[in-house]
């Protein structure tokens, strides 16, 4: 073999090698390059779970803060710890937008916060509930007594009412009345006159009724004698009497000893030269009471 031909031949087997060499490479490459397309598929998918993982995270929150918003007590410190907790999800929210370690065990710890979130969310709804019922109970149990106390007070109201009744009506059955009152002038023998010049007194006679109801013993009679003019006939001492919150002029008074049974009274006035001619009026008071009136006629 001369060397020429060894020469080709050493190239020939070089040129194998190198194609050996090429083609081994090449099949390197090709497991190289389906394994980086596996892997970048997969970390793909893998990053597409933890966003989808993150947005539904995020959007229960939002929902959980929804549910601490709905949530209404009256209770100061409740009100307190709900907002506290409103704070954490907001918290919570904004370190969720800045994340950016595609890793299922930051994932993890953000899930385990929001089930802590809704563990509390359960305890404050079973408080607020409880909260509530008990809040309806004392409404309604104050209600009841609100409706007690009205019905006591109307009662009483009622029964007040009766017992004011029932004093007037005793009052009124016990009062002095009388019958039969007249007024007339007389002279100083104490006959009856028709001209005021002879008159020296005027006589008021009544008879004060029977009455078992009122009470007994000495009682003040007070006449009250008007002119035509509306002036009033008083006495020497000017003295006044009570009536109906107010002190009114007498013109003449007497003592009685009542003992229930009907009894005739005259009462007298002095002239004292102030009588005129016309149509007078005789009222007749017994004990803060009005108990008759009549009207007479002097020429």
């Amino acid at each position: 073999m001369d060397r020429i031909t060894k020469v080709i031949m050493e190239n020939e087997k070089k040129d194998k090698v190198y194609k050996g060499v090429l083609v081994g490479l090449g099949a390197v490459l090709l497991v190289v390059a389906g394994m980086y397309f596996m892997e970048h598929k997969e970390n793909k998918r893998y990053i597409g779970e933890i966003t989808t993982e993150k947005l539904e995270l995020e959007n229960e929150l939002k929902l959980l803060s929804q549910d601490y918003d709905s949530l209404q007590t009256s209770n100061d410190t409740l009100n307190v710890q709900l907002k506290m907790e409103q704070e954490k999800i907001t918290e919570l929210l904004d370190r969720m937008r800045v994340f950016r370690n595609n890793s299922y065990a930051e994932i993890n710890k953000y899930k385990r916060e929001l089930g802590t979130l809704k563990g509390v969310l359960r305890d404050y709804i079973v408080q607020i509930d409880s909260l509530n019922t008990r809040n309806q109970l004392l409404t309604a149990e104050n209600l009841k007594v609100k409706k007690q106390i009205n019905w006591v007070k109307e009662r009483n109201e009622k029964l007040q009412e009766s017992s004011e009744n029932m004093k007037e009506v005793i009052s009124k059955a016990s009062a002095l009345d009388l019958v039969n009152l007249t007024c007339e002038p007389i002279n100083k023998k104490g006959r009856t006159v028709k001209k005021i010049s002879k008159t020296v007194k005027l006589k008021s006679s009544f008879t004060i009724q029977k009455n078992i109801t009122a009470t007994t013993g000495l009682k003040e009679i007070f006449v009250r004698l008007t002119r035509p003019d509306e002036v009033v006939l008083g006495n020497p001492q000017n003295l006044l009497f009570d009536f109906e919150n107010t002190k009114l002029v007498y013109s003449a008074k007497r003592d009685i000893d009542f003992e229930g049974d009907a009894l005739e009274v005259s009462i007298f006035w002095d002239n004292d030269g102030s009588l005129i001619s016309g149509e007078y009026k005789v009222d007749v008071f017994a004990e803060g009471n009005h108990i008759g009136n009549s009207n007479f006629l002097l020429k």
